[in-house]
């Protein structure tokens, strides 16, 4: 191999699919309504007497009243409030509602919109239709009456329960599944700066053969509130993978607050800018790559990707180092390869990789020499952004396989991936993992960038979509739903927002209020599940803990807002842990204690009282019981403490009843402790008779990491 040696490079390689791909934003301004009335060509010749019934049967048509698309078949309605029904019809048409015995009467406004509310209704599994007649009829069939939740945020609220349907601990919940009386609504994927009237919802009970699209938090959750308490439940699953909480919220209560208002106006002005600026980005960027020095043909060698290449020699890499610490002080092309050694048993499957957040100009990715993904300069996200692959299953073999990575960097000042490399699937490399060692080869370096060429390097344009756009998916996906009352809403969702904890502490509570006040359910009780523990940025920092701790503020200030604890749930090195059984149970606690009355443990330890005593530092909890460890340890994990200089260190706790007393050489007079506030966690063990892990918290309020992050 020629480290300096250039060629024409290899085949042409698929794109990768980032996130926001594969849920691409569509604008919706233009309205979804059926026009008001059919045009039949003049030219076509029709005899009298049939054309009178075609006419007819057109006419009948023509004026038959539509139903809302939140309104389909095997959907279910809240029990106990008013139930509104709405759709379009002619203007100006009587229509009559019927429903359980109920028979409502409304007019079509001039605008073709009608709107009518049944009295409050009684829980019930019984299979009944709704219909509106007019001068036509339309049916709504299998319609149940129970609980409705509205599910919503990010990826993991997404993660469908079919995502687990090879687990050798969750498959099976997926054949058992027969609970005809829970039923999903699933909310179709769509973006709109304008507040959409009509809602597309697609309906299904959590039976066998059509559960795997539910939300699996959604789905365990209903789950055992459908068992608790003999009732319908119903989800309305309204999530997009990889968004902040900016696009849930809708744009008149950003604007209430002049720095939310200004991040908005931004946002916007970006998207609707995007498409000139992202027809113009490839070829300023080649521009500029050519300047420098800088372009690249692609590998002239495929060695380095060759299962039997020998790089023993090759020097090694650790994930988190930047390319100036492999060798490329100005940036160049490199190979980083590593070794799997697969177990029999998962030969001939197929491997989902997960690579993170990617920031450089080109990567290729090759498996026992075979090209399996490239990012490319497509729009929108051109070659950044969130990336994943999945391995054909024929490319995986028993035994000895190699991974290899060829990345292309302008700089030295950035890493292969803005996260970790992870195996994100259900079939896991282990022991070997991903996440260890790997080798590095410098195939070219760059020369040095002068100041002013670093200063011009074409930045990929912002704005590519609408899901990340400021109240983008509060027109689209939520403001369609808010004529239809709800039991709740399950919030999951902050892995975007992980490095802006501070801000959040804003942005969560103005999204509650808003969604309150647009359903006109000033009580709405809002469901929000804490983050998991996950190694993002390193497991010490502090970025999600801080997303944690503004989600908990959130919970503490604002009545009728719950929050249900899971670090330890999590998997350091997933973003998507398998486990969404324990997450959905643990929302049902919290969901049967505080909204339906029920009188049992929702919470583990919560801190009262923090004081320090002498050299030693006593935190009081209020709990269930005396406090102990969940692995039975002697001594819970996970505490720190800090003196006046606000250094922290490992502390160690004494359980002491209802109390933990903590000490630490290092800080012979403590000021400050903090429990679990780092991202991954893992060695926090508290609890009490609950079963329950202590929430987070810190004593101090000094600056973080998001202090100054908007």
């Amino acid at each position: 191999m020629n480290p300096g040696r250039r060629g024409n490079g290899a085949s042409c390689l698929a794109p990768g699919r980032r996130e926001q791909d594969r849920f691409s934003a569509l604008p919706g301004y233009a309205s979804r309504d059926p026009p008001d009335r059919a045009v039949i060509p003049p030219a076509m010749k029709i005899p009298l007497l049939p054309a009178l019934a075609f006419l007819a049967t057109l006419s009948a048509a023509q004026a038959a009243p539509k139903l809302n698309g939140f309104f389909g078949d095997g959907m279910l309605l809240q029990r106990d409030l008013p139930v509104s029904v709405w759709g379009t019809a002619a203007p100006g048409e009587e229509l009559t509602v019927s429903f359980a015995g109920q028979r409502v009467s409304t007019t079509t406004g001039a605008d073709g919109r009608w709107l009518a509310k049944l009295a409050p209704l009684p829980a019930s599994a019984e299979s009944r239709d709704l219909v509106v007649e007019g001068n036509g009829t339309a049916t709504v069939r299998d319609v149940l009456v129970g609980d409705l939740w509205l599910c919503s945020g990010q990826s993991n609220m997404a993660f469908a329960l079919d995502s687990l349907k090879t687990h050798p601990k969750y498959g099976a919940d997926l054949a058992a599944a027969n609970f005809p009386a829970i039923r999903q609504g699933l909310v179709k994927r769509e973006g709109s700066l304008e507040p959409l009237r009509d809602a597309q919802v697609s309906w299904a009970p959590a039976t066998a053969a059509r559960v795997g699209p539910f939300t699996a938090v959604g789905f365990y959750f209903a789950r055992d509130l459908h068992r608790e308490l003999g009732v319908p439940i119903g989800l309305v699953l309204a999530a997009w993978g990889g968004t902040s909480i900016n696009p849930w919220i809708s744009y008149d209560a950003l604007a209430a607050d002049p720095a939310l208002k200004e991040s908005a106006d931004r946002q916007i002005a970006d998207f609707k800018a995007f498409g000139p600026r992202a027809e113009a980005f490839p070829g300023d960027l080649a521009a500029w790559e050519k300047r420098t020095g800088r372009e690249d043909a692609g590998p002239a060698d495929l060695a380095p990707a060759q299962p039997a290449t020998d790089v023993s020699a090759w020097p090694v890499f650790k994930p988190g180092m930047k390319w100036r610490q492999a060798g490329l002080p100005n940036g160049g092309v490199a190979w980083l390869r590593k070794d799997l050694e697969v177990p029999a048993e998962l030969a001939g499957k197929p491997v989902r990789l997960d690579l993170g957040s990617i920031s450089e100009q080109d990567l290729r990715v090759y498996f026992n020499g075979t090209p399996v993904f490239a990012n490319s300069r497509k729009p929108p996200g051109f070659y950044s952004g969130y990336q994943n692959f999945t391995v054909p299953g024929d490319l995986v073999t028993a035994g000895h396989n190699v991974i290899a990575f060829r990345y292309r960097t302008s700089t030295g000042d950035t890493a292969p991936s803005g996260k970790s490399v992870r195996d994100s699937g259900l079939i896991h490399f282990q022991p070997t993992g991903l996440n260890d060692e790997w080798r590095v080869f410098i195939e070219r370096e760059f020369s040095p960038l002068a100041a002013e060429d670093l200063k011009s390097m074409p930045k990929i344009p912002p704005g590519s979509s609408l899901s990340g756009t400021s109240s983008g998916l509060y027109g689209g996906m939520i403001h369609p739903l808010t004529p239809a009352p709800l039991k709740g809403v399950l919030w999951y969702q902050g892995e975007a927002d992980g490095s802006r904890g501070v801000a959040y502490r804003a942005l969560l509570p103005t999204l509650i209020k808003d969604w309150r006040a647009r359903w006109g359910q000033p009580n709405l009780p809002f469901l929000i599940q804490q983050l998991p523990n996950w190694a993002a940025g390193g497991a010490q920092t502090t970025g999600w803990a801080e997303l944690r701790e503004a989600q908990a503020l959130t919970a503490a200030r604002i009545p009728g807002v719950f929050l249900s604890v899971a670090y330890d749930l999590g998997e350091s090195g997933n973003v998507h842990p398998a486990n969404k059984r324990d997450v959905g149970a643990r929302l049902a606690r919290v969901a049967l204690a505080n909204v339906y009355g029920r009188d049992i443990a929702w919470r583990g330890p919560v801190r009262t009282k923090s004081e320090p005593q002498g050299s030693a530092y006593r935190v009081t909890f209020e709990s269930t019981g005396t406090l102990r460890t969940r692995d039975g340890t002697a001594k819970p994990g996970g505490f720190q403490l800090a003196g006046a200089d606000q250094k922290f260190f490992p502390a160690v706790a004494e359980i002491d009843g209802t109390s933990v007393v903590l000490t630490s050489r290092e800080v012979p007079a403590p000021v400050a402790a903090r429990y679990a506030f780092i991202n991954d966690p893992v060695e926090a063990n508290l609890t009490d008779a609950t079963g329950l892990p202590a929430a987070p918290f810190r004593t101090d309020d000094w600056p973080v990491s998001s202090s100054n992050r908007k």
